[in-house]
């Protein structure tokens, strides 16, 4: 990568620094830029421009083309269209950041106790292709689902079934305090009935049944598969919730106060202790979460990433403080917060709770949207930002909509190809790699180089997100070079490399729709 070998070359020159290569803004001039200046020049008490001159004047480089300061103290490189040229054509670079590490990715976990909301749809395309990323940047990933069939709300579906069963056979039902009231319940409740299941047991063993497989139904039919489907009720079985609260007391991080056993998570950093057992021995959340991770830990994982959403913001700390407790380094658990989406319709936000026939869950949106968009449309912005999925852009088949716009570069380039077969034109082999040099062909081909960078950035930053906006931005850029410059011409040997060009650029949107997901039609 183009970036690395900057890094490098300045980390020769300074190897006690931290070296960061930034692009260059558009209206600059040069590819990349680094501020090493400034700290350079604060150590040596000197101006920082001045600095800057000093540096450029240092560096050298068969792939840089020229050097520039700029104020206060910015140095840009431009990159020799000579090299640009030879790199874009050789085989891909393989990024091995992981290494071979193992991690696991919990997501989407949603409570068995109703169909996946459109909150939960955004965990599942950021989880899953987060997992597609790691996997492509050289980690050894494993997706897991984890069905909570335990606790109060489980039994409070069950018991609402029952008089959801009760209001069938005509008499008055009585949801429970916390109790599901949805529709969806109603439909539930035909079934039990009919099967003749009267044990309040085996209906919330039913109903969780139920619930997971339409989960597991409909993430299918978004894309996404899981490795691993593990209830709460094995990490009963298994005997790790037991083990994690004897580890707990022989370690003396328990107490009672209250009647209530506690948890000194403040040891760890916690703002506060912890209930792990009610005073009427009812176990918290905290309690089989520790367990569950560490059975998590037991099947030999390097690192764990969850991915919550914000109403689980305020348990972050105390659950990991809970994994260090029980031994793990702290950073063993990454957790991830994806906000919330809003749904736009007609410029204005829908409240999705009230209003009659909207959009609450991801297989009602489905029905509206096709899934490449649903999946594009909740990964463009950042996990730590709230996002607002515009219903009727998403319908669109023009330019405006960004999946279209991407798609349509890939389908567009497909047909050029096709033209130029069903007119004898070959390429692929050997051809002129000098007769491009036009300024939109070099636009081009440096932004196909930035792919790996932006791959390696998403991965570190575990943002996909920034996947989409790099394919919006090279699709802008295919189409701006599309309308100046002709791909098939009169001259065999510029139109077979313009063919290579435009033939790498649709394998580069065709890779970053993949990790997103997303399909790559040959036509539109």
């Amino acid at each position: 990568m183009i970036r690395q070998q900057l890094k490098d070359i300045l980390q020769k020159l300074f190897p006690e620094e931290k070296i960061v290569i930034d692009y260059v803004p558009k209206e600059k001039p040069g590819d990349y830029s680094t501020n090493i200046a400034f700290r350079i020049a604060a150590q040596r008490k000197m101006p920082p421009y001045e600095t800057a001159q000093e540096i450029a004047s240092r560096i050298q480089d068969p792939m840089i083309k020229s050097i520039s300061v700029h104020k206060p103290a910015f140095i840009n490189f431009t990159i020799s269209n000579s090299y640009v040229l030879e790199k874009v054509f050789s085989e891909p670079e393989e990024i091995n950041i992981g290494k071979g590490q193992k991690i696991m990715i919990e997501f989407v976990s949603a409570n068995p106790t109703g169909p996946i909301n459109i909150a939960s749809a955004r965990a599942a395309a950021v989880g899953d292709s987060l997992a597609r990323l790691l996997k492509r940047t050289g980690y050894n990933v494993v997706s897991e689902y984890y069905v909570n069939d335990g606790g109060r709300q489980s039994t409070l579906l069950a018991q609402s079934v029952r008089q959801r069963i009760r209001e069938l056979n005509g008499k008055t039902a009585e949801i429970p305090e916390g109790g599901y009231h949805g529709e969806y319940i109603i439909d539930l409740a035909k079934e039990v009935k009919e099967k003749g299941i009267e044990d309040i047991k085996k209906i919330k063993k039913y109903a969780i049944d139920y619930f997971t497989e339409g989960h597991k139904r409909i993430l299918q039919e978004f894309g996404v598969e899981f490795n691993n489907w593990i209830r709460e009720s094995s990490i009963y079985q298994k005997g790790y919730v037991d083990d994690v609260l004897s580890l707990l007391q022989e370690k003396n991080l328990t107490y009672v106060k209250d009647g209530a056993v506690w948890i000194r998570t403040t040891k760890f950093g916690d703002n506060e202790d912890r209930v792990i057992i009610t005073s009427d021995n009812r176990h918290t959340y905290l309690l089989p979460d520790i367990a569950y991770h560490l059975d998590k830990m037991k099947r030999q994982h390097d690192r764990l990433i969850n991915i919550w959403g914000p109403d689980h913001q305020a348990q972050i700390k105390s659950l990991q403080c809970g994994i260090i407790a029980i031994g793990y380094p702290r950073d063993t658990l990454e957790i991830l917060i994806v906000q919330q989406v809003h749904l736009k319709e007609a410029g204005k936000l829908i409240k999705m709770s009230k209003r009659a026939g909207a959009i609450k869950t991801l297989k009602e949106l489905l029905k509206h949207v096709p899934k490449d968009v649903v999946r594009f449309f909740l990964l463009m912005r950042s996990n730590s930002q709230p996002l607002d999925f515009d219903l009727d852009l998403a319908l669109e088949q023009s330019d405006e909509n960004p999946v279209f716009y991407v798609q349509y570069a890939h389908a567009r380039i497909r047909s050029i190809v096709r033209k130029a077969q069903e007119q004898g034109i070959e390429y692929g082999g050997s051809f002129a790699k000098n007769l491009i040099k036009e300024t939109e062909e070099i636009v081009l081909v440096k932004a196909i180089l930035k792919f790996p960078e932006v791959i390696e950035d998403a991965a570190r930053n575990f943002e996909p997100y920034m996947l989409t906006y790099y394919l919006i931005e090279l699709a802008r850029i295919f189409h701006s070079f599309y309308q100046r410059r002709r791909v098939i011409n009169e001259d065999k040997e510029l139109t077979q490399a313009r063919l290579a060009l435009i033939n790498k650029t649709a394998k580069t949107i065709k890779s970053g729709l993949e990790i997103l997901g997303i399909s790559c039609p040959e036509r539109m």
